[in-house]
C-alpha cells in the first residue's frame, strides 16, 4: 500500500498573531477529519504509523473577537488551552473551557450614616476568581459560568473619624485624641466568593454578563493610622462582626480588550446588631 505522509503546519491567522509557523509530520494516519466554517478550523487525526491509539486535535477558534488555538495529543475532548483547559466539539462552537480571572477596582459605602465618610478613591477591591467553569451549551451567543475565587476589600475613612471596637463587639465611629493627625482608618473584609453569570455576546467586540456572587465572608478586621506628639500610632483589631455571607449582584462588559466589571450588594457589610449599616459597591477592571 502506498505510504501516506500528512504534513500539517500549525498557524494562527497572522491577523492573531505573528509567530513561526511549526510543522507536525504525521505518517500512515488512520483517519483525518477536517472542519471549516467562519469562526472555527479544526483538524482531528485519529492513528499513525506504529501507533493505533494516537489522536490528535487542532483547533483555530474565533472567541470574543480573539483567534484561540487548541492543541491536544492523545487526550481525549480535554485540550491545553492559554488560559485554560477546556473541551470542543469538532462541529461548532459549544463547549467547556475553565478559565481564571483577576479585578481590580474601587469600593464605595452606600447608605452609610452621617460621619462614616469613606473615601472611595482609596477604598479598593482586589478578587481573584481561581477556577472559573465557561459553558456555552450551544452553537449561540449565549453562555455561562460558576467559579471558585478569592476576595479582598477595604473600605477606607480618611477624615476626622476612625472606626473603634468596644468591650462588647460594637463598631463605632469615634473621633481621634486630641492633637492627634489622622492617617486613616479602615474596615477590611476577606471573602471565599462563588460567581454565577450569564454572558451575552452582541458582537464579537461587546459581550455583556450579569448574575450573582455568592460571598462567604471569613476575615474582617479594622486598622487605625494617626501620629501624635510625634509619635505614630497604629492600632489593629480583628475578628470584628461582618456578615457571615453576603450576596453581590455582578455586572460585566467587555469592549474590545478592555473589560469592566461592577458590584452592588443589597446585604449590609457588617452585623447590623454590632455595627454601622451600609452596603458595598465596586467597579474597576477585569481579566
Amino acid at each position: 500500500m502506498k505510504e501516506l505522509l500528512l504534513c500539517i503546519v500549525l498557524a494562527v491567522p497572522t491577523a492573531a498573531m505573528a509567530e513561526a509557523n511549526d510543522t507536525l509530520e504525521i505518517r500512515n494516519a488512520q483517519k483525518v477529519i477536517v472542519v471549516t466554517g467562519d469562526s472555527l478550523q479544526s483538524i482531528h487525526i485519529k492513528g499513525k504509523e506504529n501507533d493505533d491509539k494516537f489522536e490528535y486535535h487542532n483547533t483555530i477558534q474565533l472567541v470574543d473577537s480573539n483567534y484561540v488555538s487548541t492543541v491536544s495529543f492523545n487526550s481525549g475532548e480535554w485540550n491545553f488551552l492559554p488560559f485554560g483547559i477546556g473541551n470542543k466539539t469538532a462541529k461548532g462552537n459549544h463547549g467547556t473551557e475553565v478559565r481564571m480571572h483577576f479585578g481590580l477596582g474601587l469600593c464605595s459605602a452606600l447608605g452609610a450614616p452621617d460621619g462614616m465618610e469613606v473615601n472611595t478613591g482609596s477604598s479598593w477591591e482586589l478578587f481573584w476568581i481561581i477556577a472559573d467553569i465557561y459553558r456555552r451549551p450551544w452553537r449561540n451567543r449565549h453562555a455561562f459560568s460558576v467559579g471558585f475565587g478569592l476576595d479582598w476589600r477595604n473600605y477606607r475613612m480618611t477624615g476626622h473619624q476612625r472606626f473603634m471596637e468596644d468591650t462588647e463587639g460594637n463598631i463605632l465611629l469615634a473621633g481621634y485624641p486630641a492633637g492627634a493627625n489622622p492617617k486613616f482608618s479602615r474596615i477590611k473584609v476577606f471573602s471565599l466568593q462563588v460567581p454565577l453569570l450569564y454572558y451575552y455576546t452582541a458582537s464579537k467586540h461587546v459581550t455583556l454578563g450579569i448574575g450573582p456572587v455568592i460571598n462567604f465572608n471569613t476575615y474582617s478586621s479594622i486598622k487605625t493610622r494617626y501620629s501624635l506628639g510625634g509619635e505614630k500610632y497604629k492600632d489593629i483589631t480583628k475578628g470584628i462582626h461582618v456578615n457571615p455571607m453576603t450576596v453581590d449582584i455582578m455586572a460585566y462588559l467587555r469592549l474590545s480588550y478592555l473589560q469592566l466589571y461592577c458590584k452592588y450588594s443589597p446585604c449590609n457589610v457588617l452585623d447590623s446588631s454590632y455595627g454601622p449599616k451600609f452596603q458595598s459597591l465596586s467597579f474597576g477592571v477585569f481579566y
